[in-house]
């Protein structure tokens, strides 16, 4: 009963937030509504599904810096403990068939995500760019799942380059993270969700000097062992 209840509460939720926060996207350019309807969201997720966030490690950030923030992705429910638990204005790295969803795909398209296309590689070049722009005007952060899609296994797959890309060429910071028990809770293929604790952990800022786009295989290594670290501390 309590996932049922759960599922209809995403969906009023979706469509109620997601919907102010369209509209209000038409004004509020920086998408400041959403910086508050997106925590809403996802607390009243975890609310109805009976799930607990542990985090710690948030004393390794500064709340006035901009940063790229890179996790393993086990479920869906990944962004519902993340979101609300950085203290930072955070965008994602969002497919171009999510902005084709009614009302939630417009509520990302006017709260300023990053668009990409994996399938079209100048649209992704083009994405970055803009994702530098808007970095710059409204000081935001970026939360970025580097395995692409969430695990069907529950171990880290192969890392996508886009990320790791952005931050090389911003010099910002990328802060690797870890999740345990999500996929637990939301396992693949599955609208059931169950209740339980999902444990968050944030590691040091890694900084951008002494790598370059020609040796950014070294610094996709250096952020995946970090993560697989962080992931072992639970």
């Amino acid at each position: 009963m309590r996932s049922f209840i759960t599922v209809i509460v995403i969906i009023i939720n979706t469509i109620v937030i997601g919907s102010l926060v369209a509209l209000a996207g038409i004004f509020d350019r920086g998408g400041r509504v959403y910086d508050v309807g997106a925590r809403l969201w996802a607390l009243a997720i975890r609310f109805c599904a009976g799930i607990k966030v542990d985090i710690k490690g948030l004393d390794h950030l500064d709340k006035d810096k901009s940063y790229i923030f890179m996790s393993n992705h086990q479920s869906h429910l990944d962004a519902v403990a993340w979101a609300p638990n950085l203290p930072f204005r955070i965008r994602f790295f969002v497919k171009k068939e999510l902005i084709k969803l009614p009302i939630f795909g417009q509520a990302l398209y006017m709260s300023r995500h990053i668009v990409i296309d994996r399938k079209n590689i100048e649209s992704a070049k083009k994405s970055i760019e803009k994702a530098k722009e808007l970095i710059r005007k409204y000081k935001l952060s970026v939360l970025v799942f580097p395995e692409g899609t969430r695990s069907m296994t529950g171990k880290m797959g192969e890392f996508k380059k886009g990320g790791f890309v952005l931050a090389l060429e911003t010099g910002i910071p990328i802060v690797p993270m870890a999740v345990q028990g999500s996929f637990e809770l939301l396992p693949p293929h599955s609208l059931k969700i169950k209740p339980g604790l999902i444990h968050l952990n944030v590691g040091e800022p890694i900084s951008m000097s002494g790598y370059t786009l020609d040796i950014k295989e070294a610094l996709i290594e250096k952020v995946r062992n970090a993560i697989e670290t962080l992931g072992s501390q639970f």
